[in-house]
């Protein structure tokens, strides 16, 4: 239950203009990496298309904006959609494949691309506007003819497209794209506010026969940064509104704040399937939504539950009922088969929960498979895949993988800090964080645990803080490009912290600010699981603010970490430890060491949470070559850490038991 406290709790004060909880204002566009989702272009199977139009004759729709809507938010915008053949030309265009220059990106990579397509280019209107992207821009492109459905009592819709969000934190929720779908060609759906929470009761419109839904969002998990693939091929089901509808028109609307832009190519209306299930919009390894339970990209193995399942939304998109509907996940080679749902309704959405287990330590990969009674007429959306990596001595939130630099300003103070479970008792010996290049050694920096139970926690700068490491200057040559492996820059704890299971804590990274230090982002986590803090509001108010990209700071579990330092500063111990044989073991291994000179030694074994499973002193060894025998019999099968100890300096190798 504790998660879903905060997410309550972040609902109700997401309307309030000092909410506590609120993204945090995202970097500036030039420093703003992608948030890309990460998708194959779906190719669409043979099926009953009725009305086409690639965008060739610019004539067959009419433009608008929301100038003329007096009183609205976007009162005196008169940014358009327009058809060309070219890609945006705003500043920020590099994503695109643009030079930023003002010259043009290429078009979008649709299959008609070269006759023409729609597109709304709202960086080049912001900027050719050169105005504080504080007003909400609103335009539509709309067919200029109605389309007969009459024969067709469902309906469906695909295009090609490119979208680009911007949707900073000062403006978040504004930016949205939207289909519609008139009866009549003059009634439409209304846009009271583009920050409205409620788009989706706006889309309702009555022809005399009651409210139908006439309003479908293009990208509904877009979010800062957010960049579809190039093309994304979107289907959308409008039977409600056009089903048997002998006059029919589509309206393309944008909503933002100085975005980036949105194109639109090879637009198909057809028979929606009888047949057709699909994997929606939600998919978790931890199945999040019904469990509360963190998605780890790096999921320390002590802190695996032993009731663990993933988590697929699965939806009805052909008009028949669908039977037996049921998900099929293979993990590295291992099955495992979710619950049957013995009918799936039209338009009707389930989650689908599959039990399993990781088969080891390293990469795990999931890939899921959906099935149902029937043959399914466009199989190309029935499978998934995701990865996380199981690990023993780290336990991360993030991925891995760099996808933007926090905060856009590096010599703002602040403190970055994901959230964790405690799933079993585990020892923590410091954070790990990912800093990136262009930080300034010498800059004062440390880590801190953060108790989430705390009443005081994310209502002051350090509310809840348990533990801390020494405040250290940052040593030189230990940051990251953002691309390749990741060099962990370790801050260890003054003590090591015993956390019980059912903990749940904050792994916390601050800087003091001044000199520019920046730490990596990492992918997507769902709304009030990381946060910040720093000057990141409305007026560079300091607050906790949410973020929706993972900080990556990580728990440090290993009982040899030490504080990174720069390498003038480790002094030569003298001796050289040689790996374990055998290892992997099942009864003994066999450690041998060589002194430079005599010196006291000390051994100790330590289990996955860290905990201690034997100690021996072996008191003064003398110099040269020396071995020990360590019995592994009655040990359980897993990963050991053994560390020789040598006039205080240590030495540690993993050691595998079957």
């Amino acid at each position: 239950m504790k998660h879903f406290y905060i997410l309550a709790l972040g609902g109700l004060l997401s309307f309030s203009a000092s909410a506590q909880f609120n993204q945090p204002a995202a970097a500036a566009k030039s420093d703003m990496a992608p948030r890309k989702n990460v998708t194959n272009t779906v190719v669409n199977v043979d099926r009953e298309v009725f009305w086409t139009n690639d965008i060739a004759n610019c004539a067959d729709f009419t433009f608008g904006n929301g100038s003329d809507e007096v009183g609205q938010p976007w009162s005196g915008i008169d940014i358009s959609f327009g058809c060309s053949t070219e890609g945006p030309a705003g500043f920020y265009n590099q994503w695109a494949g643009g030079t930023g220059d003002g010259s043009a990106a290429p078009a979008i990579n649709s299959t008609t691309a070269d006759n023409g397509f729609l597109i709304v280019d709202s960086d080049l209107f912001g900027a050719d506007a050169n105005y504080s992207a504080d007003w909400v821009e609103n335009c539509w492109a709309q067919t200029a003819n109605s389309i007969d459905c009459s024969a067709h009592p469902y309906v469906s819709i695909s295009i090609q497209t490119r979208y680009r969000c911007w949707d900073n934190g000062a403006s978040d929720g504004s930016e949205k794209c939207f289909i519609e779908v008139s009866r009549d060609g003059v009634t439409w759906p209304t846009l009271t506010n583009g920050y409205t929470t409620t788009w989706a009761d706006e889309g309702l419109v009555d022809y005399g026969d009651g409210p139908v839904q006439c309003r479908y969002n293009v990208f509904p998990d877009s979010e800062t940064g957010f960049e579809s693939d190039n093309p994304s091929l979107l289907e959308f089901d409008i039977t409600e509104a056009a089903g048997g509808q002998s006059t029919v028109w589509i309206r393309f609307r944008w909503v933002g704040t100085w975005g980036y832009s949105w194109e639109i190519d090879d637009l198909e209306v057809y028979d929606t399937p009888e047949n057709d299930t699909r994997i929606d919009n939600y998919l978790s390894f931890s199945n999040y939504y019904q469990t509360g339970l963190y998605e780890y990209g790096a999921w320390a193995q002590s802190q695996i539950p032993t009731d663990l399942n993933a988590g697929a939304k699965v939806y009805n998109v052909g008009y028949a009922d669908q039977t037996n509907v049921m998900m099929d996940l293979d993990v590295n080679g291992t099955g495992y088969t979710s619950n049957t749902l013995d009918v799936l309704g039209y338009a009707s959405n389930d989650t689908l929960v599959i039990a399993y287990q990781p088969d080891g330590l390293g990469v795990q990969t999931l890939n899921y498979l959906l099935s149902a009674d029937a043959a399914d007429e466009n199989p190309n959306n029935n499978s998934a895949t995701q990865s996380f990596e199981v690990t023993d001595l780290q336990y991360g939130r993030d991925n891995g993988v760099i996808t933007a630099a926090f905060p856009g300003d590096g010599t703002d103070d602040y403190i970055a800090m994901p959230l964790y479970d405690i799933i079993n008792d585990v020892t923590i010996y410091g954070i790990d964080v990912a800093i990136l290049d262009g930080s300034e050694p010498g800059t004062p920096i440390r880590g801190f645990l953060v108790d989430m139970f705390d009443a005081l926690a994310l209502t002051e700068q350090y509310g809840g803080e348990l533990i801390s490491s020494a405040e250290v200057d940052m040593a030189d040559g230990y940051t990251n490009s953002g691309t390749g492996a990741i060099t962990w820059y370790t801050l260890t704890f003054e003590e090591p912290y015993q956390a019980a299971a059912g903990d749940w804590l904050g792994a916390a990274f601050e800087h003091y600010g001044g000199a520019n230090v920046q730490i990596g982002e990492a992918q997507y986590t769902y709304d009030q699981t990381a946060f910040v803090y720093g000057p990141f509001g409305s007026g560079s108010a300091y607050d906790w603010y949410y973020s929706n990209e993972v900080p990556m700071v990580r728990l440090n579990l290993d009982p040899n970490a030490t504080t990174t330092m720069n390498v003038a500063d480790v002094t030569t111990q003298g001796f050289q430890v040689f790996p374990a044989f055998p290892n992997p073991t099942a009864d003994n291994t066999r450690i041998q060491f060589r002194l430079d000179q005599a010196a006291a030694v000390t051994f100790e074994l330590r289990d996955i949470t860290g905990k201690l499973v034997e100690t021996r002193n072996l008191g003064t060894q003398p110099a040269g070559y020396n071995s020990l025998l360590v019995n592994t019999a009655e040990l359980g099968a897993g990963s050991y850490t053994a560390s020789l100890v040598v006039n205080g300096a240590v030495s540690t190798q993993k050691v595998m038991v079957k």
